[in-house]
């Protein structure tokens, strides 16, 4: 989904995401934290909230959900109305709609796109620590002094071959991303 929030252009993304919460088969005390969540976390990403009503909404109708607290807008929705405020392209099955949505591989994409992030960091960490020592590198005086700083150069050069760009980029991981957009 962020992907796809991200393929979007400015003009479209800055009127903020559309929450969908999906009540039905759960307790109406749920509600609350849930947008609590997002107005502490995301409130200026959020435009608005549609709360799809829990089965038993009537008996429960004098809850209020204090729609006032939040920076959005909150709505609650029957599941009936949903494709007049939503594209049933843009919700999954389970909701009455056709995006084609698998759980399992949102994972693995996540779990791929978190290793991809820790190696970066650490792959930023080396080389920052090679723009150090290039940095630190002193001109050489005399002969000696100029095979050493040929030498320390051998060697950052050894270093830098050694870092694995090409490994971060044989694992594919972007390709995925592109193709899966």
């Amino acid at each position: 989904m962020l992907i796809q929030f991200f393929g979007c252009s400015d003009s479209v993304r800055s009127h903020g995401f559309t929450i969908l919460i999906d009540m039905r088969g759960s307790a109406w005390a749920a509600i609350k934290p849930i947008l609590k969540v997002l107005q502490e976390h995301f409130p200026s990403s959020v435009h608005q909230a549609l709360v799809v009503k829990p089965d038993n909404f009537w008996q429960k109708q004098r809850t209020t959900i204090g729609a006032h607290k939040y920076k959005f807008e909150t709505t609650m929705i029957s599941l009936e109305a949903l494709p007049k405020v939503i594209d049933s392209s843009q919700v999954t099955a389970d909701l009455d709609g056709t995006l084609q949505y698998d759980h399992s591989q949102w994972i693995d994409l996540r779990l791929a796109l978190e290793e991809l992030m820790w190696q970066a960091g650490e792959l930023i960490d080396r080389l920052d620590d090679l723009q150090e020592d290039v940095a630190r590198a002193d001109f050489a005086d005399d002969v000696t002094g100029a095979r050493r700083a040929i030498d320390a150069h051998a060697d950052i050069s050894k270093r830098l071959a050694k870092v694995p760009v090409d490994e971060l980029e044989a694992q594919g991981l972007c390709d995925c991303i592109i193709v899966d957009s």
